[in-house]
């Protein structure tokens, strides 16, 4: 009975990474992933306003709500997943960074991270849902 459940562990890993190739792999769907971004707006903002200055939660969030939703596509097999997710985290963060850096005083506040957090969680969620559009690629 141990045994079994080491296996079982240990195949949903695997799958985790490594998915069958005889299984369909679809394109995210648009609609969650908008629904989990906008969840993230309201939770970004309503920290912004009922936390201290000193705390640093709003980004932090915001991005997890969105991470945790292309998470679920990925888990359940969307296509091109792996790139799709490293891809639109790096270009949400680089964006965030970039317009921290950019605009003057923007870390300022909880206000400001909202201002620069929210358009990049937006392209993060948008690159995501573009590249798992994408065709997928066939081995022979």
């Amino acid at each position: 009975m141990a045994d079994k459940g080491k296996r079982g562990f240990v195949r949903s890993v695997r799958r985790f990474f490594w998915l069958p190739r005889d299984m369909p792999r679809r394109p995210a769907a648009a609609l969650p992933l908008v629904r989990a971004w906008l969840f993230a707006l309201a939770v970004g903002a309503l920290f912004a306003v009922f936390t201290p200055d000193d705390d640093v939660l709003t980004p932090s969030i915001m991005t997890v709500v969105v991470w945790v939703a292309m998470l679920d596509d990925v888990i359940k097999g969307v296509r091109n997943r792996w790139p799709a997710f490293l891809t639109s985290w790096a270009v949400g963060w680089g964006l965030a960074r970039l317009l921290s850096a950019r605009v003057p005083g923007l870390d300022d506040s909880h206000w400001g991270e909202f201002a620069a957090f929210a358009p990049a969680t937006a392209v993060s969620v948008a690159m995501f849902i573009e590249i798992t559009r994408l065709p997928q690629h066939r081995r022979l």
